[in-house]
């Protein structure tokens, strides 16, 4: 790809729209986490937009976990092709992936999982894109770093998503060892899921 704002946009289908038979099928086929976080955490699911710095392999497992749960859209941000380690820690990739874009590679595979979800991939680094045009970075829900080892980097990008107030996480691994450093501005949700409501039972009339 020749510019920095060139994507290239893949959709396996349309948003459904809200009648009461597409929301029926939404609701089972999301069935199991909407127990857990509601309608409301749902929502904000499935109205976010994500950019993963490099499909590693922690990067495309991170993403399959936001992917499956209906995720709104998001952008793999990889400049590199697909080595034989990569097929060799990635269980997205094949031999058939080696020496092909590894951004565009896993994001066909990835929307694979959920036709709901649009995705995206840009072929540009993470330093050319903090020169060239920083403020890609500012459009997202979330921006998730995966194995940038260039300290300069990190903080360049750190320093503009504060100010920005958009959430970072960095995470790295190696091996079975693994770390994620979160930068986030204070944020307080207060939204409770009882299992079971207590009922308020009251005496209207105490005394006859």
């Amino acid at each position: 790809m020749t510019g920095v704002n060139e994507m290239l946009t893949f959709q396996k289908s349309p948003k459904s729209p809200n009648s009461p038979s597409n929301e029926s099928e939404k609701s089972r086929k999301y069935d199991r986490q909407l127990r857990l976080w509601g309608e409301v955490g749902q929502f904000a699911i499935e109205n976010s937009n994500i950019c993963l710095i490099n499909a590693t392999a922690l990067g495309t497992e991170t993403l399959k976990s936001l992917v499956l749960p209906g995720l709104g859209s998001f952008t793999i941000v990889d400049n590199t092709k697909v080595t034989d380690e990569d097929i060799g820690n990635n269980f997205f990739l094949d031999s058939e992936s080696l020496g092909k874009s590894r951004a565009m590679v896993a994001t066909q595979l990835l929307l694979e999982m959920n036709s709901d979800v649009r995705g995206d991939f840009v072929e540009e680094s993470v330093d050319s894109l903090l020169q060239a045009n920083p403020s890609f970075f500012t459009n997202f829900s979330v921006v998730i770093a995966t194995n940038v080892w260039n300290e300069k980097t990190v903080c360049k990008l750190s320093q503009l998503l504060w100010e920005t107030n958009v959430p970072l996480l960095i995470c790295y691994s190696y091996g079975f060892i693994g770390c994620i450093r979160l930068q986030i501005a204070e944020h307080t949700i207060i939204e409770s899921h009882p299992d079971n409501f207590l009922e308020d039972l009251r005496l209207d009339k105490p005394f006859p």
